[in-house]
């Protein structure tokens, strides 16, 4: 089946001898059909792919498990033996990240380089939080211990590097990036918290990257005149890739971050009321306070709301096309452009509806509650 298959892909790509000489488990592209690791200039290493695929193959080996195949993920996935696949495609790739955390690396974008960002980071944080929990279900408690170690090492500088008081940057080089909001969503964990879709920290960063993304592009102003709800999220302030415009991937990462916001106030309650005016101020209500008399179902409802603002607005852009996700959406006609059906904006859009549903479903349980 599917899982299996990339499974298979991933053994065979860390199994390689690179023809870049970098570790083979940092590569960004490889050939198709054939697999062969890409040879060509590009920006490498890109040091998030090894935590990235240890975290997905965890729900891959979880979902295997359950359905009664653990001899598989013995197999290939944890072998519990360094001659065997290096352990097997999991452990492999989160042994990496023990050791090369910290290293110089391209960014999401791959166009800078830097040893520190919060993407990266904050994914390889994700990783052994899982890696630690499943090697302790496969009864390897020193993996576990040391991919503990591990996270705590790089929690003791995520905040305090990237959290500038005002925003949560993903690098010093670059600080205001979308990179930030699809981190947001994808290395959250329960288990540690930081960074909960309603807290502080994420209240000021869209409240900022929405004033700033407001103003970058002229389709944000027009859609906004015409009394369409929402807003478009590019990559950056500046980018001239193709011209700079929003892109499709962060714009459904955004509505992402709400549904997840939205389900939370009705699990966990309001936000803090200092988060509560950044959010009052992200989504121009009038005043806080009229934010704060709210009841939590009523709060999550507004959060939903601004979520399904941003869908409505990125769906005025690509309906015209029936539905087509390219890369991005000009800056001044919103028309879609750039690379066409892009698999990373369908990804983020599901997610987006992902999150949508998974909230409706807040609300349903909510109800039988009361």
């Amino acid at each position: 089946d599917t899982v299996k298959a990339y499974a298979q892909w991933v053994l065979r790509a860390q199994n390689q001898t690179d023809p870049n000489d970098q570790d083979v488990r940092t590569e960004p592209k490889f050939e198709l059909p054939d697999g062969e690791v890409f040879s060509d200039p590009w920006c490498r290493p890109q040091n998030d792919g090894p935590g990235l695929r240890a975290t997905a193959l965890i729900l891959a080996a979880n979902s295997l498990i359950a359905d009664g195949q653990s001899d598989y993920v013995k197999q290939y996935l944890w072998t519990g033996d360094s001659s065997k696949y290096n352990g097997g495609a999991i452990k492999f790739d989160l042994d990496y990240v023990v050791e090369g955390y910290d290293s110089s690396t391209c960014d999401l974008w791959e166009e800078i380089r830097d040893p520190d960002f919060f993407w990266n980071r904050a994914t390889m944080k994700k990783a052994m939080l899982v890696g630690a929990s499943f090697a302790d279900q496969m009864g390897d408690a020193d993996s576990a211990a040391t991919y503990t170690a591990t996270m705590t090492e790089i929690n003791s500088t995520l905040y305090s590097a990237h959290f500038n008081g005002d925003f949560v940057q993903e690098c010093s080089a670059r600080t205001r990036d979308s990179a930030v909001i699809v981190g947001f969503n994808d290395a959250f964990d329960a288990a540690d918290d930081m960074f909960a879709p309603t807290s502080l920290e994420v209240a000021k960063t869209v409240d900022s990257y929405n004033t700033m993304f407001c103003s970058e592009y002229s389709i944000n102003t027009a859609d906004t005149s015409a009394g369409l709800p929402g807003v478009l999220y590019g990559r950056y302030a500046g980018d001239t890739y193709a011209g700079g415009n929003p892109w499709v991937l962060s714009t459904a990462a955004l509505a992402s971050l709400l549904y997840r916001g939205a389900a939370e106030v009705l699990q966990k309650g309001a936000p803090s009321a200092e988060a509560l005016g950044f959010w009052a101020s992200a989504f121009n209500a009038p005043s806080r306070l009229d934010m704060d008399k709210l009841s939590d179902s009523a709060l999550a409802q507004v959060f939903a709301a601004q979520a399904d603002g941003v869908l409505l607005r990125l769906r005025a852009h690509v309906e015209p096309s029936g539905f087509h996700l390219n890369e991005q959406i000009d800056r001044n006609t919103g028309e879609e452009i750039s690379a066409e059906d892009l698999t990373w904006s369908y990804a983020e859009v599901l997610n987006a509806m992902h999150y949508r549903d998974l909230y409706m479903d807040t609300v349903s349980a909510a109800k039988k509650q009361a």
